[in-house]
């Protein structure tokens, strides 16, 4: 079973990574930065459903790249979601298939 990491280590900042169900259906969404206290919060249950891993881990990527997007500054372009998502699609497909590869490949 995959599961996602509960910190990472941005920026010289620890970003706790929170599963917060409650939170997320309150919100209707599948995962928030909170930039100002270093977390990010993931749905893994929406809408009276199970979230299949590879939405919680593609929601992640999502959501640290508003965090890196606003540590370096871009305080108004974090907000992008269109930019956001496409930015941290392309980081998870890179770390995917270039990272996780066994040494004889």
């Amino acid at each position: 079973m995959e599961i996602l990491p509960k910190k990472i280590r941005l920026f010289n900042q620890d970003i706790e990574i929170i599963i917060d169900n409650d939170y997320c259906n309150a919100k209707s969404v599948l995962g928030e930065s909170d930039i100002n206290h270093n977390k990010i919060r993931i749905c893994s249950y929406f809408e009276g459903e199970d979230i299949p891993f590879q939405r919680q881990r593609h929601t992640l990527f999502h959501e640290i790249m508003h965090c890196i997007i606003f540590m370096i500054g871009q305080t108004t372009m974090y907000k992008n979601e269109i930019m956001v998502d496409n930015l941290g699609t392309a980081i998870e497909d890179l770390i995917l298939n270039n990272f996780n590869k066994k040494k004889n490949e």
